[in-house]
Protein backbone atom coordinates (compact mmCIF):
# COMPACT_ATOMS: atom_id res chain seq x y z
CA UNK A 1 0.00 0.00 0.00
CA UNK A 2 1.59 3.34 -0.99
CA UNK A 3 2.26 5.73 1.33
CA UNK A 4 0.23 8.36 -0.09
CA UNK A 5 -3.00 6.32 0.51
CA UNK A 6 -2.17 6.03 3.65
CA UNK A 7 -2.16 9.10 4.72
CA UNK A 8 -5.17 9.88 2.83
CA UNK A 9 -7.39 7.84 4.58
CA UNK A 10 -6.06 9.32 7.84
CA UNK A 11 -6.82 12.58 6.93
CA UNK A 12 -9.90 11.47 5.92
CA UNK A 13 -10.38 9.07 8.83
CA UNK A 14 -9.31 12.95 10.74
CA UNK A 15 -12.04 14.39 9.50
CA UNK A 16 -14.80 11.93 9.81
CA UNK A 17 -13.84 11.22 12.99
CA UNK A 18 -13.82 14.79 14.36
CA UNK A 19 -17.29 15.25 13.01
CA UNK A 20 -18.70 12.41 14.36
CA UNK A 21 -17.01 13.67 17.92
CA UNK A 22 -18.57 16.77 17.62
CA UNK A 23 -21.74 15.27 16.69
CA UNK A 24 -21.39 12.98 19.97
CA UNK A 25 -20.09 15.45 22.47
CA UNK A 26 -23.04 17.83 21.57
CA UNK A 27 -25.41 14.76 22.53
CA UNK A 28 -23.12 14.01 26.21
CA UNK A 29 -23.19 17.79 26.67
CA UNK A 30 -26.90 18.34 26.48
CA UNK A 31 -27.34 15.41 28.69
CA UNK A 32 -24.97 16.51 31.26
CA UNK A 33 -26.31 20.01 31.21
CA UNK A 34 -29.64 18.13 31.70
CA UNK A 35 -28.76 15.89 34.49
CA UNK A 36 -26.36 17.92 36.45
CA UNK A 37 -28.86 20.81 36.38
CA UNK A 38 -26.15 23.49 35.20
CA UNK A 39 -27.55 26.74 35.49
CA UNK A 40 -28.12 28.82 32.38
CA UNK A 41 -26.94 32.23 34.56
CA UNK A 42 -24.21 33.71 32.05
CA UNK A 43 -24.27 30.72 29.75
CA UNK A 44 -22.93 28.32 31.75
CA UNK A 45 -25.11 25.69 30.79
CA UNK A 46 -23.12 26.83 27.05
CA UNK A 47 -19.77 26.96 28.41
CA UNK A 48 -20.68 22.80 29.43
CA UNK A 49 -21.57 22.01 26.17
CA UNK A 50 -19.06 23.29 24.14
CA UNK A 51 -16.51 21.57 26.83
CA UNK A 52 -18.10 18.38 25.94
CA UNK A 53 -17.96 19.56 21.77
CA UNK A 54 -14.23 19.76 21.62
CA UNK A 55 -13.66 16.98 23.52
CA UNK A 56 -15.72 14.82 21.38
CA UNK A 57 -13.59 16.60 18.09
CA UNK A 58 -10.53 15.57 20.02
CA UNK A 59 -11.34 12.65 20.92
CA UNK A 60 -12.71 11.47 17.64
CA UNK A 61 -9.93 12.80 15.38
CA UNK A 62 -7.38 10.97 16.96
CA UNK A 63 -9.24 8.01 17.02
CA UNK A 64 -10.33 8.33 13.45
CA UNK A 65 -6.89 8.97 12.51
CA UNK A 66 -5.67 5.86 14.01
CA UNK A 67 -8.34 4.17 12.39
CA UNK A 68 -7.35 5.72 9.33
CA UNK A 69 -4.01 4.51 8.89
CA UNK A 70 -5.02 1.33 10.32
CA UNK A 71 -7.10 0.36 7.59
CA UNK A 72 -5.45 2.60 4.92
Amino acid sequence: MSAGRKAGFAILGLILGAVAGGIAGLGIGTAYVELAGVTSFEGASGYAVVFWIFAGIVCGAIAGAVIGLRKG
